[in-house]
């Protein structure tokens, strides 16, 4: 079951991994054993946004609910896959060659092909 908190802990802002105490070494989780959980957590996550958006749509409006349920999602995981989203656009609009693509994958400012991006996502 640590496997799974593994993943959890690495594709959401819950911290389900356990924390060293004082004097103790902090050892870094093996990732490649969490890796078949991953859709396991991505299964939960929906759970929780769609029954936040079911159970939002009772006393709400469609639209709120499913605004909420989405930004929830995104405060939960912290918008990880928008941030990769925006970052690839951004490479692949703006740089023109495979050096120019790898430099803007690693600059954390947003650029108009990572906004536009993320504005069509949203919309949808």
């Amino acid at each position: 079951m640590s496997s799974f908190r593994d993943a959890a802990s690495f594709l959401t802002r819950v911290p389900l991994h356990r924390t060293a105490t004082a004097g103790e070494a902090v050892i870094a989780p093996d990732m490649s054993a969490a890796v078949p959980w991953f859709a396991a957590v991505g299964l939960l996550l929906g759970l929780i946004q769609g029954g936040v958006y079911v159970g939002l749509s009772e006393i709400a409006t469609p639209t709120v609910a499913a605004a909420v349920s989405a930004a929830l999602l995104g405060q939960i995981t912290g918008a990880f896959h928008h941030d990769g989203l925006a970052d690839m656009a951004d490479a692949f609009g703006g740089g023109w060659t495979q050096e120019q693509r790898l430099e803007i994958l690693k600059d954390s400012r947003l650029g108009t092909y990572g906004v536009t991006a993320l504005i069509f996502v949203i919309m949808v």
